[in-house]
């Protein structure tokens, strides 16, 4: 059976050249014109059961009719859905060679190769690596005798050719060049190889400057102008001179009028006699006729903003450049496909950078869940032993006082003059023994009862399965529960306690430790980063000062009276928040505090003030996801803030409100 290949919207020069080598091997040609669709087309072709081809060779940036959608994507996929054994091969008509990233790019949408522009030095590897998506093996011979005929035609010039392009025609190439570039774009951060063709080095090098935050004014502006006065034929000129000219700026004596894109002057110059009637008259005639609206947006507008307003143009006016209001009089012209190309790499870097940030917390999540299981089980293995140690303790007690009570009663029976005995009691200083031995017990049970809460603090925190149904719970038990478990870490820092009796609300005890440890530990980090610092230490005082001075109520110290220590306050009450009570958690510190430029986003996922590995940006947005969506309460923070004595403090002061 003969294989087919159809060429999809390909170029008339770059289909003569497909269609010599392939059909030097006896393979069935065919074509679609650039106005078909080509999707409607393969599916009409299968519902009617007619023969399908093998292979399609696809120009990357192919359309449908009277559209500029790009289709390489779908095609991909419709013949994956429906067609698995129909091979497509791309083809970017705009490059002279493809990146390998640019290949993966296509291998990864379902093409079995992307190639570069078809020319007669590279026409023998392209047909090759079609043959390869055929399983065609290739007749060198065939294909030399193919190459040769094409390049004898090449050389002889065909007379009957009209010289010049269809100036509507060269637009349209052009605009569809241009859309058929941005797919590419995504790849606009893999490393670069030198280019032939300088207007792309200058781009690839602009695009590596840009930033997520990057405005307009630093893309590739156009700033040519003409005054109204001149004739059609010097803006002719102009465009023909800059073939990458989007639009010119049109003057009036030094006044800034509009703009005059490319597209709309060749649209009016095609029109019939329009050429004798535009060309050798002032500007100012084909300007009222071509006169369109314009979208004018400042300097410093960020890209991403910039092509929002650009796409949401009326369909007509979509693909028209846009001017760039700088400063004072000066505007200059950007193309709609360099906006298009930064906001598609801007995307790109965003991805990239949320694609970093996301691996890193699964990572993260995985250690700590991994973590959380290995603490159940041991804390599991160590709870059994603690339980024991801590309930011998109390026989232990009682034995302890029933041998003293028989001892004092040999001492009253018998005394404790006989010299053997005597010499006992001094050796082993049983005085001491029997008023220590009481103590040792009970710092047994201490220690024995401290180990057990910690290790049911650990259990609950490290619980794998979420709780079904909220439970009655104290806060108070939590807050101590996120003290126990960073014990370790608090020991040279002032703990300060202010509670009042709490009722009860319904929550969930684990991820509300969970709460609370956090704002401990994001306390703890801030003071003892701050106690490494003394140059902070002065600057801290040097601030309190300056906000005490601007208090007309509370206490206020002088520099010398100020002696920081580390602190950390807890602070529990009953609070009226619009007109309802909630139960009120305060975590304070009097560390340095958070900067008020960031305090509104200190709740995003992600963000950090911690160095490189230190913080995930995650800790804080959890905290209040816990607390606003899974207990409805509210989590506000405070820095600086007035502590319990009415005295100004610089730090931080973070409140949970849960509603009772």
């Amino acid at each position: 059976m003969v294989k087919s290949v159809l060429l999809a919207q390909l170029s008339e020069e770059q289909s003569l050249m497909w269609h010599n080598v392939l059909t030097s091997h006896q393979l069935e040609v065919w074509a679609t014109p650039e106005t078909e669709d080509l999707l409607k087309l393969l599916d009409q072709k299968r519902q009617t059961k007619q023969t399908l081809p093998n292979l399609i060779i696809a120009d990357i940036g192919i359309r449908y009719g009277g559209g500029t959608s790009l289709l390489a994507t779908e095609l991909c996929k419709w013949c994956a859905d429906n067609e698995p054994n129909l091979k497509v091969l791309l083809v970017n008509p705009r490059q002279t060679q493809i990146k390998e990233v640019e290949k993966r790019w296509a291998t990864r949408r379902g093409a079995s190769d992307l190639l570069p522009k078809i020319s007669l030095d590279n026409l023998e590897s392209a047909f090759t690596t079609a043959a390869q998506s055929l399983d065609l093996e290739v007749n060198a011979e065939a294909l030399r005798i193919a190459i040769n005929n094409l390049k004898r035609q090449q050389s002889q010039p065909d007379k009957g050719a009209v010289k010049g392009k269809n100036i509507r025609k060269t637009a349209t190439e052009e605009l569809a060049r241009k859309m058929a570039m941005i797919p590419l774009m995504v790849m606009a951060n893999e490393p670069s190889h030198e280019s032939q063709d300088s207007a792309t080095d200058s781009l690839q090098h602009s695009k590596r400057k840009l930033a997520l935050d990057s405005s307009i004014g630093e893309l590739n502006l156009y700033d040519i102008k003409i005054d109204l006065e001149q004739t059609g034929a010097s803006a002719s000129q102009l465009f023909k001179d800059n073939p990458l000219l989007p639009a010119v700026i049109i003057y009036d004596q030094d006044n800034y009028v509009g703009m005059l894109s490319r597209r709309r002057f060749f649209e009016c110059l095609s029109r019939p006699y329009a050429l004798e009637l535009f060309t050798k008259r002032p500007l100012r005639v084909l300007y009222e006729q071509a006169q369109a609206e314009v979208l004018k947006l400042q300097g410093n507008m960020p890209i991403v903003m910039a092509s929002q307003l650009a796409l949401s143009r009326v369909s007509d006016d979509i693909y028209e450049p846009l001017i760039v209001h700088l400063d004072g009089d000066i505007y200059s012209v950007l193309d709609i496909h360099d906006l298009l190309q930064s906001q598609s790499y801007i995307h790109e870097l965003a991805t990239k950078l949320l694609r970093e940030q996301t691996q890193t917390t699964m990572f993260q999540t995985e250690k700590m869940a991994s973590l959380g299981q290995i603490v159940a089980e041991v804390s599991h293995d160590i709870r059994n032993p603690v339980s024991a140690i801590y309930g011998n303790t109390e026989c232990l007690m009682t034995y302890i006082e029933g041998v003293v009570k028989i001892l004092r009663t040999y001492e009253k029976e018998y005394g404790t003059t006989a010299p053997v005995i005597k010499d006992i009691l001094e050796e082993v200083d049983w005085d001491f023994v029997r008023s220590d031995l009481p103590q040792v017990v009970r710092s047994i049970q201490s220690g024995s009862r401290y180990l057990r809460r910690l290790v049911d603090t650990l259990q609950s925190l490290s619980h794998m399965e979420d709780q079904a149904n909220p439970e009655p719970i104290d806060l108070l038990d939590c807050v101590e529960s996120s003290l126990t478990i960073l014990s370790g870490r608090i020991r040279n820092i002032q703990i300060v306690k202010n509670y009042v009796n709490l009722p009860k609300i319904n929550g969930f005890t684990d991820r509300l430790i969970q709460v609370f440890m956090n704002l401990i530990s994001n306390s703890i980090d801030a003071l003892i980063d701050l106690k490494s610092q003394p140059d902070l230490i002065k600057q801290r005082s040097q601030m309190l000062l300056k906000e005490a001075d601007g208090r007309t109520s509370g206490n206020v110290q002088t520099e010398e009276q100020i002696v920081w220590q580390p602190l950390i306050m807890l602070t529990a009450a009953i609070a009226e928040v619009d007109k309802s009570q909630w139960i009120s958690i305060k975590v304070g510190d009097n560390g340095l505090g958070i900067p008020k430029e960031i305090q509104d986003r200190i709740f995003d996922n992600f963000f950090t003030t911690k160095g490189q590995g230190k913080g995930t940006g995650l800790g804080l947005a959890i905290c209040y996801q816990i607390v606003t969506q899974q207990h409805n309460g509210k989590i506000v923070l405070r820095s600086p803030y007035l502590n319990n004595n009415g005295d100004v403090t610089i730090g931080t002061e973070f409140e949970v409100l849960l509603p009772i």
